[in-house]
């Protein structure tokens, strides 16, 4: 599960596992071991992704977010900036509870 996270994010990003392994030093054999799920993460891997995306660690680890504590999910994010545009051109009632939540 968490091998599959990771290649949903990376490829959301528009990266390659060369791009990762840029980004992590972690070679990009093992990324696609790990996407294929012929190897298991390691600490080393979380931290290095971790680090990458904080915002999604909690997601690729539990496949759970927790929105307030700034853990979100992919989709999330990418839900995230439209409502902000829309509660911005409403009322400023709505906007006062969008930014609220």
């Amino acid at each position: 599960m968490i091998g599959r996270r990771i290649r949903h994010i990376r490829e959301l990003k528009g990266l390659s596992r060369r791009d990762l392994e840029k980004k992590t030093g972690i070679e990009d054999y093992k990324w696609r071991a790990i996407e294929e799920r012929r190897q298991q993460t390691n600490g080393d891997h979380i931290a290095a992704i971790a680090r990458l995306w904080p915002e999604y660690k909690h997601w690729i680890v539990f496949g759970e977010t927790i929105p307030e504590a700034g853990q979100i999910s992919p989709e999330l994010e990418q839900v995230k900036e439209p409502l902000g545009l829309a509660c911005r051109l409403e009322s400023d009632r709505r906007m006062e509870f969008c930014e609220s939540h």
